[in-house]
């Protein structure tokens, strides 16, 4: 039998611990020991969240805060539920957050903050307790022990934390780099490749930074350095922009019109899937990678097509992400370009989309044959006067009134 202590100093006993979760007889005396100096109602070890810290990672510091087992600190204060099964960061109510917010002397709001329903009119227009929703990544099923990623992190955020934590925003699918380190974000252990599970952390861990299956701390981990190039800082100011906007909910389209953020994210997620599952998403790929100068790549996708982008690997989704920074930009000019030049009609950028935002559908239908006529005959017409004007240049004795003729 291993014993740690509750925390440094205390004068309390021992408590016992088990290379496996805990019975419940055995967690019970343990948590007994909130009665001793302390009020019955707060817990000896008054872990508090920091700032964006998500609600599972706070859950897991306050069970290794008492050298316990996250399932088994779960059960001692719910006996009745199975807190673990499923996203807790996702399903988490008012009654587990209120035990938690008396438990630990903090008000009722912070500790919903820690949640991911904080995001609810703002992010999304609402959340629902289960099922797939856009921009929330997979894989995050606790009752799972081996299942695929469903939180990133930055080793360096990690390393310079005083007391290391996970973030909030490390769940999302449109974030994929660090903007404090500027650096690509992570997925798994670089050791082991597994992904991130605090449930599976033993009771005596000594920081929720270590690998569950190696050990390893992953804020020693190395991830890639962004480069200088303006494709990549474009992306830096993109999440910058997105994440900014989750404060109210909007975000400014252009130079002059106001949009609902839920709207927003909803119609990046569209397009996001059409670079990915369209039947020519191959082509829109690689014409979209030449120009911004990034290499051609063909993402691997999940047996879904509902989570074609939350089911991506990190280095998808930000390669992903790059190309939807460059098409965006400039908007409407730039994406209007974009779809003519690619063939993206109406009816495929509507496409699956019920009640598209206004301000979208106003634009896709400016997109038509028409202007792609249009455009490809003006495009040629300049061509072809500068193929004349530069023939004109070699030819000798040409008037120079044919050269400004052949100009215009």
């Amino acid at each position: 039998m291993r014993y740690v202590r509750a925390w440094s100093g205390s004068t309390n006993p021992c408590w016992p611990v088990s290379s496996g979760p805990p019975r419940l007889h055995a967690i019970r005396p343990a948590l007994a020991m909130s009665d001793r100096g302390l009020s019955g109602h707060l817990l000896p070890v008054r872990v508090k969240p920091q700032a964006d810290e998500l609600l599972s990672s706070w859950l897991t510091r306050l069970s290794l805060g008492h050298g316990l087992h996250p399932r088994a600190f779960c059960t001692s204060l719910w006996p009745a539920k199975r807190i673990w099964v499923g996203d807790i960061d996702r399903h988490a109510t008012t009654d587990i957050l209120s035990v938690l917010a008396k438990k630990t002397a903090i008000s009722l709001r912070r500790a919903f903050a820690t949640t991911l329903n904080a995001y609810e009119g703002k992010l999304w227009e609402s959340l629902t307790p289960y099922g797939s929703m856009p921009w929330l990544l997979l894989g995050a099923l606790q009752s799972q022990r081996r299942c695929r990623p469903g939180l990133q992190y930055c080793p360096q955020c990690l390393r310079a934390d005083a007391i290391p934590y996970f973030r909030r925003c490390w769940r999302l699918g449109f974030v994929t780099v660090c903007t404090d380190h500027h650096r690509r974000l992570l997925d798994r252990c670089p050791a082991c490749r597994e992904p991130v599970n605090f449930q599976c952390l033993p009771g005596d861990t000594d920081t929720i930074t270590r690998c569950y299956q190696c050990q390893l701390d992953l804020g020693v981990a190395d991830a890639p350095v962004l480069e200088a190039s303006p494709v990549h800082q474009r992306l830096v100011a993109f999440q910058t922009f997105l994440l900014g906007a989750l404060t109210t909910g909007w975000c400014q389209l252009g130079n002059h019109e106001v949009v609902r953020l839920p709207h927003y994210l909803r119609v990046l997620h569209h397009l996001g899937r059409l670079l990915v599952t369209h039947r020519h998403a191959d082509h829109q790929r690689a014409m979209l990678c030449r120009r911004v100068a990034q290499p051609y790549f063909a993402p691997c996708l999940p047996a879904a097509k509902r989570w074609a982008l939350e089911g991506l690997s990190i280095t998808d989704r930000f390669r992903l992400l790059l190309l939807l920074a460059w098409w965006v930009d400039d908007w409407p000019e730039r994406f209007m370009a974009v779809c003519l030049a690619t063939l993206l009609w109406p009816s495929e950028l509507l496409r699956r989309m019920p009640d598209p935002p206004l301000w979208y559908e106003q634009i896709v239908q400016k997109v038509s044959w028409w202007e792609a006529l249009k455009k490809a005959i003006q495009e040629y017409d300049d061509k072809s006067c500068l193929a004349q004007a530069r023939a004109a240049q070699t030819t000798p004795g040409t008037p120079e009134r044919w050269l400004v003729g052949d100009a215009r």
